[in-house]
């Protein structure tokens, strides 16, 4: 009955721009440029329409996929995306805070979906370094309960939270090792990453937090197989880390707006040079939202 009730909530909200209460913030990268001073990142923080409760709001940190997090339309390119703010309003209809960071503007790029993998200069490793920025600028906000903090990511975004969460990288272990820094993330939710990497780093990667992953059966853009054999690995660990697939869902399969389109200006995927299948199975995504609500309120509730 709560999974049906949400539900009902989260359709009377979504959509709504009395729901947002969006502000444009700077914060400070754990990344540092040639000049050794630190990346100036932009980002839109969004607070629910009511009161802080005691200790402060939850708070999620969104990451954005590859295509960036802001309007394609002339008129709008400095707003929310309509697919991020939707998203967002799931969020916001819970309770929490949402923190959006910017990681291509003040890298000179909007969207890396058409360059080459292996030729993007912004990739997972150097992102999660954004990330930890953005954990550690929340902490600094009065109405947010600092120690109650999730990292969510779609895509690319997705693939950085599988970064960010590996305390055996010498970074995170550096970033949670200072005396000054804020508790680690609480929780964490990647939807269709790529999980080559971390399966490949075998004992040198390992999630801190608890973390659900979620993929479509059929996404041709970065495929299940490997997070179903990571999900496999990190069960046999017993790290609270687990996969979930959906049948007939391709990447993006949780997008609340459009259609499944073959994007053919994407170089990278399955079969490259033959384009990728994106666009939404509404199914899945009402039962992979319902999973993500559930999960987040375990770990991010007092």
């Amino acid at each position: 009955m709560k999974r049906f009730g949400w539900l009902l909530l989260v359709a009377a909200l979504a959509g709504s721009a009395e729901a947002r209460n969006v502000q444009y913030i700077s914060f400070a990268s754990v990344d540092r440029d040639a000049s050794g001073a630190p990346v100036m990142l932009r980002g839109v923080l969004l607070l629910p329409p009511t009161p802080p409760p005691p200790g402060g709001y939850p708070a999620i940190v969104a990451l954005h996929g590859c295509g960036g997090m802001y309007s394609a339309r002339g008129e709008r390119k400095q707003e929310l995306a309509e697919r991020m703010a939707l998203r967002a309003d799931l969020f916001l209809a819970e309770g929490y805070a949402v923190l959006f960071p910017d990681s291509f503007s003040a890298r000179g790029r909007r969207e890396v979906c058409t360059i080459k993998t292996g030729e993007r200069t912004i990739n997972a490793p150097r992102r999660k370094l954004d990330a930890l920025g953005a954990l550690a600028y929340l902490a600094t906000r009065r109405e947010i309960a600092r120690g109650r903090v999730a990292l969510v990511g779609w895509s690319h975004g997705g693939s950085t939270v599988l970064q960010t969460i590996n305390v055996r990288d010498p970074d995170v272990a550096a970033f949670i090792g200072r005396p000054e820094s804020p508790p680690f993330y609480r929780a964490a939710v990647a939807f269709y990453p790529g999980c080559r990497v971390p399966l490949q780093a075998g004992d040198r990667w390992r999630p801190g937090p608890p973390t659900r992953v979620h993929i479509g059966e059929i996404d041709d853009w970065t495929p299940a197989e490997p997070c179903v054999e990571l999900g496999a690995v990190e069960a046999a660990r017993e790290d609270d880390f687990k996969v979930y697939t959906y049948a007939d869902s391709y990447h993006a399969f949780d997008s609340p707006t459009g259609k499944v389109i073959l994007r053919t200006d994407v170089p990278n995927g399955v079969h490259p040079g033959e384009g990728v299948h994106v666009g939404p199975n509404p199914e899945a995504r009402k039962l992979a939202n319902a999973r993500v609500h559930v999960f987040l309120d375990q770990h991010l509730r007092p």
